[in-house]
C-alpha cells in the first residue's frame, strides 16, 4: 500500500513540475508582449514625430499657396453678395467670407447668468437614467429554476434578465 503511495506522490509531483514549467513559460511570454508593447508605443510616437514634420512642412506650403491665391484673388474681378466675394474657377471657387461681428461665447458662464437672472427659459435639463445593477444584484439569488428575489422569495421573470452560465477560465497569478 505503502509504495502504490509513494508511486501517486511521484506522479503527483512530475504534473506539478510540469505544471510550473508552464506557468513560467507563460511568465516569459507575458513579459515577451510586454517587451513587444513598449517597442509598438515606441515606433508609433517616433512615426507620430516624423508624420508631424511632414504635416508641418506640408502646412506651411498650403498657407504660402493660399496667401498667393489671395493676392491673385484680388486683381480678378469677383461677383460679390452680401456675405462673400467669389471667384468661379474650373477647379473650384474662391470664396471670401467678408468680416462680420460674430459672438465668442463660454457656456458655464452663461450658464451662470441665466441662473442668477432667473431666466429658466435658457436652461435646458437633461436627466441621464440608468439602472442601479449593483444594487439589485444583492438582492437576487440565481437557482436552477431561474431568479429569485432574496427578500420575498419570489421567482423573477423580468425581460432583459435571465441566468447564464459561464465557462470555466483558467487563471494564473504570479
Amino acid at each position: 500500500m505503502e509504495s502504490k503511495q509513494a508511486l501517486i506522490d511521484e506522479r503527483t509531483i512530475q504534473l506539478k513540475v510540469e505544471m510550473d514549467q508552464l506557468v513560467e513559460n507563460i511568465k516569459e511570454l507575458d513579459i515577451a508582449i510586454a517587451e513587444l508593447n513598449e517597442l509598438f508605443k515606441a515606433r508609433a510616437e517616433l512615426l507620430k514625430e516624423q508624420f508631424e514634420e511632414k504635416k508641418m512642412g506640408l502646412e506651411q506650403k498650403k498657407e504660402k499657396h493660399e496667401q498667393y491665391l489671395r493676392e491673385l484673388f484680388e486683381q480678378v474681378p469677383q461677383s460679390e453678395t452680401k456675405t462673400q466675394r467669389k471667384v468661379k474657377l474650373l477647379c473650384g471657387d474662391v470664396v471670401v467670407k467678408k468680416a462680420k461681428l460674430d459672438f465668442e461665447k463660454n457656456n458655464d458662464k452663461l450658464l451662470e447668468w441665466a441662473k442668477a437672472n432667473q431666466r429658466d427659459d435658457l436652461i435646458s435639463r437633461k436627466e441621464a437614467l440608468s439602472f442601479k445593477w449593483v444594487d439589485f444584484k444583492k438582492d437576487l439569488l440565481t437557482t436552477p429554476n431561474g431568479i429569485v428575489e432574496v427578500a420575498t422569495g419570489e421567482l423573477l421573470d423580468i425581460p432583459g434578465l435571465e441566468v447564464i452560465q459561464t465557462e470555466e477560465k483558467l487563471e494564473i497569478k504570479y
